[in-house]
């Protein structure tokens, strides 16, 4: 696996040069593999931070269209039978750290590994992943609804699959070189796969990758994480497609946003001893990752077969940071955002919801 080591100055002119090619990529349904990086990620940044004038904007006037689904050998078009993996990569998981909340309360690594594990633990089933299940993948390509397709998503109790605390060392410029990088040397991608030789592959699971605090680059623009999916051909070794999310350390008090930039207490002002407020980004966060995995998983040479709309806005997308709120899982509170309902927006005008 290459990875780059860079100085603070190159990662600045390293994240300006990524922020270009992202405005070109990211969120791209048909762009040319020639002018374009294999397999761009798609991002979710925090409000006001996407460096493309298109970004992440909340597109409300118009429907998910189905994009075929077949985007190379392998593609899947949805995840019909959902599963997660979670990952807490480096060895701070392993040992144990604190991380201070708005008014200085410490919480513990071990809080928020909980309330991650126990969101994932209980979304299986939920009217919120619900959401999900009007999405298929044998719709006819351009279709706006699954009325004749089959292969639907499912929404399955006992999505939670597997957590693992690896204790490999993680890459210092970790957010840069996620921002920067295609998945010719994505260490993220190669953590996903190193995953799913450890729990075992499942082409219908998301692996998500979480990392403990690191360095921010200067000038960098804030994302709250991304999600792709490797590729069999990319030339790498990758031995097998797999959809992987990575989130980044979220709760920073990032330059010019402060600490509530990747969701903290978005939802809950004060704080429990569970990690609602101090940790309402995490939910938010990998919620989004994981539905947007769930209903639009290819992306192959920048094509994402699955629904997005017209612009490239997935299913999270198209709700993000509007009327986030709690929903109750497994009898706790989990700070949420709304997930997009092309059956919801052409009977009501309003495809923001959190239920079916």
């Amino acid at each position: 696996m290459h990875r780059l080591k860079v100085s603070r100055a190159a990662r600045v002119l390293l994240v300006a040069a990524a922020a270009a090619v992202v405005a070109v990529t990211v969120g791209a349904a048909t762009a040319s593999s020639d002018t374009a990086p294999l397999n761009p990620k798609h991002f979710f940044w925090a409000p006001g931070q996407s460096p493309s004038a298109q970004g992440t904007a909340n597109t409300a006037a118009n429907d998910l269209i189905y994009h075929g689904g077949n985007a190379g050998s392998g593609a899947i078009g949805v995840e019909t039978k959902p599963a997660v993996y979670l990952v807490y990569w480096g060895p701070e998981w392993q040992q144990g750290f604190q991380t201070a909340d708005t008014d200085g309360t410490l919480y513990s690594s071990k809080t928020l590994q909980n309330y991650v594990s126990s969101f994932f633990g209980s979304v299986g089933g939920s009217p919120w992943a619900g959401v999900q299940t009007q999405y298929c993948k044998d719709a006819l390509p351009g279709s706006t609804s699954c009325v004749g397709g089959a292969g639907f998503v499912t929404n399955p109790t006992h999505q939670l699959k597997g957590v693992w605390v690896d204790p490999t060392p993680v890459p210092s410029d970790i957010i840069a070189l996620g921002l920067a990088q295609n998945l010719v040397d994505d260490p993220i991608a190669q953590e996903a796969i190193r995953a799913s030789a450890h729990f075992g592959y499942d082409a219908q699971a998301t692996y998500i990758i979480l990392t403990p605090p690191s360095t921010i680059a200067t000038g960098q623009p804030v994302y709250c994480g991304y999600h792709t999916q490797t590729s069999s051909v990319d030339g790498v070794g990758n031995p097998y497609r797999i959809q992987y999310a990575f989130i980044p350390w979220l709760n920073e008090n990032w330059p010019g946003l402060g600490t509530s930039g990747c969701g903290m207490h978005n939802v809950n002002a004060t704080s429990d001893s569970f990690g609602n407020g101090v940790f309402d980004g995490y939910s938010i966060v990998t919620g989004h990752e994981y539905a947007e995995a769930v209903t639009d998983p290819d992306n192959f040479a920048t094509v994402q077969d699955g629904w997005n709309d017209a612009q490239g806005n997935e299913n999270g997308d198209k709700c993000a940071w509007t009327n986030t709120q709690n929903i109750t899982l497994g009898g706790h509170a989990f700070a949420v955002q709304p997930l997009w309902s092309n059956e919801a927006y052409d009977a009501t005008g309003n495809g923001c919801v959190v239920s079916r």
